[in-house]
């Protein structure tokens, strides 16, 4: 019969991919906080009870704002719990909507772009650009986005399943 030796060195190297692998786990999971989605990511899919984040780029030094439009997510599907800003940094800042999934079904987040203080609220930026001469060529019927953020106004629509 042989016997297998197993040095200080193999067992913390098994233990450190036993961490590594619970803590990727876990991780998916969201035992660690909630998931984050970005502006590219938006048809997303999550289990009912999950908590999850939509994370925007939004520079507070340059007038970049994110606001949740009209028509507001299906609260019986979408718990919203409201925004969170990190300006700490700078031109780099980031706007945070945090979610919990209620319950099966499908809901739209439409989320309005204002950047460079181009507007100062969801109503304003439907509202559309003032009819004075003067008003912000990058301002006006509000297009859908199909890429990242840029310097007009435009709704990002998060399609999301929770099932």
């Amino acid at each position: 019969m042989r016997t297998i030796r197993t040095t200080t060195a193999s067992r913390r190297t098994a233990v450190a991919v036993l961490f590594l692998l619970a803590t990727v786990v876990l991780t998916g999971c969201g035992f660690f906080g909630p998931t984050e989605y970005g502006t590219r990511e938006r048809t997303l899919t999550v289990d009912a009870g999950d908590e999850f984040t939509l994370n925007v780029p939004a520079s507070s030094a340059m007038g970049d704002n994110w606001y949740i439009a009209d028509p507001k997510p299906a609260e019986d599907i979408l718990d919203y719990g409201g925004k969170r800003e990190d300006n700490d940094a700078g031109d780099d800042g980031e706007e945070y909507f945090d979610f919990t999934a209620v319950k099966s079904g499908k809901a739209t987040v439409k989320l309005v772009h204002c950047p460079g203080g181009r507007c100062h609220s969801a109503a304003e930026a439907a509202a559309g650009p003032s009819s004075d001469s003067t008003a912000d060529p990058l301002r006006g019927p509000i297009p859908t986005a199909t890429g990242a953020p840029n310097e007009r106004v435009e709704y990002f629509l998060y399609e999301i399943t929770v099932r």
